[in-house]
């Protein structure tokens, strides 16, 4: 739309003598009036004006009689440049909403309607969307309804039902499934799983159960962290939800670990160079089973939280400084040298040394790796930035009222945290990409794409 006309609809605007405007100027509430002298005193403010506010402040008259003025002035550009068009009745009962009012309101037509746009109302515009965008944001930020509620009336002067909250989040569930069923890269560097626990009613609610979450990271061979799969211990494996929580907790089993791969291959998953977890029951059976040729290693930092266990408080300290100079040693040699001082140290206690000695047992293969791969694997904190997120939207929701209900807050967070893991490769990548070229080039090479 050019100049000429915006400046030829703004002094219809301002135009005294017309009676139409006069007319509907006469109707307006005092609020309606002082929004209208802002468009005639300064026509820019339409370009900060959304269909919203339109919505709310006026009404269908106002509407209608602003289309068809805004037609008429197009026309007459047509006529004064030759073009030939003019109308062809009505588009009827245009239907927007926006929280709990609704308004229907019939737009003018043309014969070439392809021609010409309303500046002041767009063509298929939605105004749901704008509003449920803003209801689904505070809803992840960890709002209640009654929240969302005060908010919108606060903030907006919109009155929106808790029924309507409700429908609009529930309506996430769909987005939730295609998120957990996407397709996969067909090879990761390195696989991360971890698993945090949340509390949600029974099918009476009359009692909170914790269920547990199993997220699963995958970085990808170019870099880039993303989440692969989210599973809960109370599924079947169509991911289909069990009611009773307490009594069919499936998970952490070799079976229950042998369905999640299966469905990661499903979902396009071929090859994975490293595993790492913490010692959940039943997983590294079933990545020998499932991916018999991916490195499997065991969080480090987790082995030296149970470690503690075995500890009192007067050597708690000393126990764990003499441990971690195992698995930070630079080298295997030096490991093996601070894994002999450990056991001799504390030979006279049995129980910490057979904690010990099978967690050493788990940490020693890891000097066989090149050192940029080996720091980036030891530890599981990759995925434990994703439990956090997880667990930051729940803050005091108390139980959630159903499954689903969590499940839409965790999608919510996760594609959130998903979102900021894309601006940028995880750190050190140069480092390990050329190792991961030097160590694995014949398993990757078929799945390089524009990284070689």
């Amino acid at each position: 739309m050019n100049d000429s006309f915006i400046n030829s609809l703004n002094n219809l605007i301002n135009d005294s003598n017309n009676d139409l405007i006069n007319t509907l100027y006469d109707n307006m509430s005092t609020y309606q009036k002082s929004l209208f002298d802002k468009f005639k005193s300064d026509f820019s403010y339409f370009e900060n004006y959304s269909l919203n506010d339109l919505i709310y402040d006026f009404d269908k008259n106002f509407i209608e009689s602003i289309l068809n003025l805004e037609l008429d002035l197009y026309l007459k550009e047509c006529k004064k440049n030759g073009i030939q068009n003019k109308r062809n009745g009505f588009t009827k009962n245009i239907d927007l909403t926006i929280g709990d009012r609704k308004i229907f309101f019939n737009r003018p037509r043309l014969r070439k309607e392809s021609d010409f746009d309303s500046f002041l109302i767009p063509k298929r515009t939605r105004i749901l969307k704008d509003l449920a965008d803003n209801i689904i944001l505070l809803y992840s930020k960890n709002n209640s309804i009654n929240d969302i509620k005060d908010i919108l009336k606060k903030m907006f002067n919109i009155d929106v039902s808790s029924a309507f909250i409700s429908n609009l989040t529930q309506e996430l569930s769909i987005d939730v499934l295609n998120w957990r069923n996407k397709q996969l890269e067909n090879c990761y560097f390195c696989v991360n799983i971890d698993c945090t626990y949340i509390s949600v009613r029974d099918q009476k609610c009359l009692n909170s159960h914790k269920i547990p979450i199993y997220v699963a990271v995958g970085t990808t061979l170019d870099g880039y962290k993303e989440i692969i799969g989210l599973y809960l211990g109370n599924e079947d494996e169509n991911k289909n939800i069990i009611d009773s929580l307490y009594d069919n907790d499936v998970s952490e089993s070799k079976s229950f670990w042998i369905t999640v791969f299966n469905d990661l291959k499903d979902r396009g998953l071929k090859k994975v160079l490293y595993f790492s977890s913490d010692g959940l029951t039943g997983i590294k059976d079933a990545i020998k089973e499932e991916f018999p040729n991916s490195f499997y290693q065991r969080c480090v930092v987790h082995i030296v939280r149970n470690l503690k266990t075995y500890t009192n408080k007067s050597n708690c300290k000393e126990v764990i400084t003499d441990f971690k100079n195992i698995y930070s040693a630079t080298c295997k040699d030096m490991a093996i040298l601070n894994k002999n001082y450990f056991l001799d140290k504390y030979k006279d206690n049995k129980t910490l040394l057979k904690h010990a000695s099978v967690y050493i047992d788990e940490i020693m293969p890891l000097f066989d790796l090149p050192i940029n791969i080996r720091n980036y694997i030891y530890t599981n904190n990759i995925v434990e930035s994703a439990n956090s997120k997880i667990k930051r939207g729940f803050y005091g929701r108390g139980a959630l009222p159903n499954v689903q209900s969590a499940l839409n807050i965790i999608y919510l967070n996760l594609t959130d945290l998903e979102f900021k893991w894309r601006k940028n490769k995880v750190s050190n990548w140069n480092n390990i990409y050329n190792e991961l070229i030097k160590v694995h080039y014949n398993d990757i090479k078929d799945y390089l794409f524009n990284n070689d």
